[in-house]
């Protein structure tokens, strides 16, 4: 499967990720530097060996093993167990460094390119080989160069494309391909890095100007978008190998669309905004099997996990009159399953699906507060979902590998009800 960067806690919603892109198509990573804050070391409860009454896993916090970096963002996971992600700590100026968490849980600091002194992991492949950026300050992380590192550690740098200035992963495959954007001047251009390093273009649709890659398979086929900047952008995007652009969405009533994810076996998911009578346009899910048959998972529907077999899980509004997302997964014929209601006033998530079906996420019913954020786990057979929270902690499920293993966010309290720090964590079967 393609281990991708995840959409975390840099977790800006989609919703917001979407109306920048369809704004600009511009070359903001999706990975927030954290807010200054006055420093402050984090106080974590004691975590206990065995899950409490009425928990399903134990909870493991996860230390970046740097005392002046305490905090972290996991952003992959592989079918091993290694979680890779970044650390970090509060106040201005600080720096990051890209931390790979082995199968025991030992961190490693993956070094930053030669002269640089920040970096950050935003994927893993089964392989063990990790994607990131690397950057030195006063630049930042928009400002970096694409960095692979080999299973060992050692960093190697994912080169712009000519002309360009820097470049940003955003998903490896299986087979070492990884795909990401190279940018100059705020304009992104899609591109795929070969695993000998070479650097494949992939065009803009005819007509447009600007691309960005979301995700890549075996294969070297991706997804992603392409545009020009302007109103009623942008066009949802599968590109071959060679860099070839084929629409995903040919409606010539489609105002905007998003090509997501795509799998080895190349079902892709996404989103257009569709015209609706009487309504203008809603956003509609949209899932194309592996077969080539284009499902039309109707309006309010928000698909953007993708398993091997073509399951797909993500979020939709049952009722348009009431702004309640509940966690949903569809079949690879498009069929929905509702996962979980939401909670009065909030709402359900799930974020991602293994192999197995097994699909993770979290409720939230504090908006814009996190600390009413809970971590979720639904088994494919149904029934209610299961609470991943052994003491009472307040997370966030974001990947799930074939084994069952869950990485996500432990969200530490701050001051009064703030919740302005989290760590990595993970949940074992």
């Amino acid at each position: 499967m393609t281990v991708r960067t995840v959409r975390t806690v840099r977790t800006v919603r989609r919703r917001t990720a979407v109306a920048a892109v369809a704004a600009a198509l511009t070359a903001g990573a999706l990975l927030a530097a954290p807010a200054a804050a006055t420093p402050s070391a984090p106080v974590l409860p004691a975590v206990p060996a065995v899950p409490a009454a009425g928990a399903t896993l134990p909870m493991t916090a996860l230390s970046t093993g740097l005392p002046d970096k305490p905090y972290s963002d996991p952003t992959g996971l592989n079918n091993a167990g290694v979680v890779v992600g970044y650390a970090w700590a509060s106040g201005q100026g600080s720096t990051s460094s890209a931390i790979r968490w082995n199968a025991d849980r030992s961190p490693a600091v993956l070094p930053p390119l030669p002269g640089e002194d920040n970096a950050q992991a935003l994927g893993v492949n089964d392989a063990g080989t990790v994607i990131g950026t690397s950057w030195s300050l006063p630049r930042s992380w928009a400002e970096a160069t694409a960095v692979r590192w080999s299973a060992g550690g050692t960093p190697t740098a994912l080169a712009p494309l000519p002309g360009d200035t820097y470049s940003r992963p955003v998903a490896i495959s299986a087979s070492g391909i990884v795909a990401g954007v190279s940018s100059h001047g705020g304009e992104d251009h899609a591109v795929a890095w070969r695993p000998d390093g070479t650097a494949v273009a992939l065009a803009p649709l005819p007509g447009d100007t600007r691309s960005e890659a979301f995700d890549v398979n075996s294969a070297g086929f991706a997804v992603g978008v392409s545009g020009t900047g302007g109103a009623g952008e942008p066009h949802a995007v599968v590109w071959s190998p060679d860099g070839t652009a084929t629409a995903f969405v040919t409606d010539p009533g489609a105002v905007r669309s998003w090509a997501r994810r795509i799998n080895d076996a190349g079902a892709v998911v996404g989103w257009a905004d569709l015209p609706e009578p009487g309504l203008g346009t809603l956003r509609h899910g949209l899932l194309r099997s592996a077969g080539g048959v284009l499902h039309d998972l109707g309006p309010y529907t928000y698909p953007d996990a993708l398993n091997s077999s073509g399951e797909a899980v993500g979020d939709y509004q049952p009722d348009p009159q009431v702004p309640r997302n509940h966690a949903a997964r569809w079949s690879p014929q498009g069929v929905l399953t509702a996962l979980d209601p939401a909670p009065p006033g909030g709402r359900t998530i799930a974020t991602d699906i293994n192999d197995s079906g097994t699909a993770v996420g979290y409720a939230w019913d504090g908006i814009p507060s996190r600390q009413y954020q809970s971590g979720r786990i639904w088994a494919r057979g149904g029934g209610a979902a299961e609470n991943l929270d052994p003491t009472g902690a307040t997370n966030s499920a974001r990947l799930v590998n074939n084994s069952g293993l869950v990485v996500g966010l432990w969200l530490l309290r701050g001051a009064g009800d703030l919740y302005p720090h989290h760590v990595a964590a993970v949940w074992r079967p």
